[in-house]
């Protein structure tokens, strides 16, 4: 039974990354991030508590479609006041078995209402469970990877300010530039090894998160792409939600539980007929010459409490039945709700990003270059060439914070959670003359993760 389980949670992890042709996959295609996907599937707690839910719930399937219990009595009967047994004719002992037999066809219902209940299970908590994990690993992995890409800024913004501290330095030397200048450049400089403390400190951080959800040491290596998920074109919103419809766990288990629960009407109709019930026996009389006694009987139930009993069991039944009903719609509507905000969310990332790769970044190095030029001819106080740098690198963390976020986006439509998602701002560089603290953080370096499960959370 745990193989069959195991199977179907390597399924949902199949139409994640297979992306069958009634659904679209949003999820960036990247090789390393599926391949941990598949790990922490193996591993985490949360899956194998899912498969032990699945699993008692089919070892129920086997017991509802089988004959109760039959039951053995001893009888004896004795004939005056002392023991009569093989000396009185009125005098016996006897062994009974009864078996109880329901109505034809009660137990099959039985046996294929506890299987579509397994089904259930089958198809929202345990496929619910494994999306879940796997958009835990996807963000946690693009916390790393934005971490990673952010050190590396850190460091290119390093050897820009000891180009900027030369030249400052060059100009003093010539009697162009003040004192002042040269001790601001250094000053910036040094700021840079506290920046880079903090995002080693967020690497180490988002390292130990990611390995966690791997179920592996917490300072394991693991590799990450050199690069964010480039910016990628959304397919049509009507197609991006129903392939949500398609993919979640809960609609699933509603459309299920209506299946279920038509299995129960039926059950509940069949109560109105008698069940029966067979005996047999025999009963040892002593010496006689007559012999042992046998007897067999059969027996039936009177549902004479119709009105209090049966009707109330099938109004029940039905009731269930227009429960599960509504729900789908329910779960249909908030999905469709959910999908087309974070739809909105991702198109907002995506045009952000573009505007910051296309026209803010570039404006910012033409700036720069601006700025250095001018500086280097005597037009501008070094003050411009600092504000530039600082704007510089600033908004290309913004670019790289834009570009994780947006593929955070695109793993929550995976995901096809009902909770909305929220997702937390890009990460800056220091500006201006700020300390290097107010800047790229540690809680910058990871931004953008989100709670978007009922079971678990994508801050994870």
């Amino acid at each position: 039974m745990l193989t069959r389980t195991t199977a179907a949670v390597g399924f949902v992890l199949l139409a994640a990354t297979a992306a069958p042709a009634q659904q679209v996959r949003l999820a960036p295609n990247d090789p390393a991030a599926d391949r941990l996907v598949r790990e922490a599937l193996q591993k985490t707690p949360e899956i194998d508590a899912a498969r032990a839910a699945l699993e008692a719930a089919r070892r129920r399937v086997e017991p509802a479609r089988t004959l109760p219990d039959p039951s053995a009595s001893f009888t004896y009967q004795n004939d005056g006041r002392t023991l009569s047994l093989g000396n009185a004719e009125g005098s016996f002992a006897g062994l009974m078995l009864s078996q109880p037999l329901p109505w034809p066809g009660k137990l099959g219902l039985a046996g294929r209402a506890a299987a579509s209940e397994a089904k259930e299970i089958e198809a929202g908590p345990v496929n619910r469970t494994a999306l879940t994990i796997e958009a835990r690993v996807r963000n946690a992995w693009y916390d790393l990877v934005l971490a990673r890409a952010l050190d590396r800024l850190i460091e290119e913004r390093r050897e820009t300010a000891r180009q900027i501290e030369a030249t400052t330095r060059g100009r003093y030397a010539a009697g162009l530039a003040v004192q002042q200048d040269v001790i601001r450049a250094q000053v910036e400089l040094a700021r840079i090894d506290e920046l880079k403390a903090a995002q080693r400190a967020a690497i180490a951080s988002r390292l130990a998160e990611l390995n966690r959800l791997l179920g592996q040491p917490q300072d394991a290596a693991i590799d990450t792409a050199a690069e964010l998920p480039a910016i990628a074109s959304i397919p049509s919103t009507g197609d991006i939600v129903a392939s949500a419809l398609a993919r979640s766990p809960e609609s699933a288990a509603a459309r299920q539980g209506i299946e279920s629960g038509k299995l129960r009407v039926a059950i509940a109709k069949k109560n109105f007929l008698p069940d029966f019930v067979v005996s047999g026996g025999s009963m040892y009389r002593g010496n006689f010459e007559m012999g042992p006694m046998w007897q067999v009987g059969v027996g039936v139930s009177l549902p004479v409490w119709v009105n209090k009993r049966q009707q109330n069991q099938l109004a029940e039944a039905q009731a269930r039945v227009a429960e599960q009903t509504a729900q789908t719609d329910v779960v249909g509507r908030e999905l469709e709700l959910r999908t087309r905000e974070r739809i909105a969310q991702l198109e907002s990332a995506n045009d952000v990003a573009t505007l910051y790769r296309e026209k803010v970044v570039p404006l910012d190095e033409l700036s720069y270059e601006s700025a250095l030029a001018s500086y280097r001819a005597g037009k501008v106080p070094f003050i411009t060439v600092f504000d530039a740098v600082s704007s510089l690198y600033s908004d290309r963390a913004s670019y790289l914070g834009r570009l994780a976020e947006a593929a955070k986006w695109r793993v929550a439509i995976d995901e096809a959670a009902l909770q909305p998602t929220a997702m937390s701002g890009a990460p800056s560089m220091p500006s201006g003359g700020g300390a290097a603290a107010s800047g790229m953080s540690t809680q910058a370096a990871a931004s953008g993760s989100s709670s978007t499960s009922a079971t678990t959370s994508m801050r994870q």
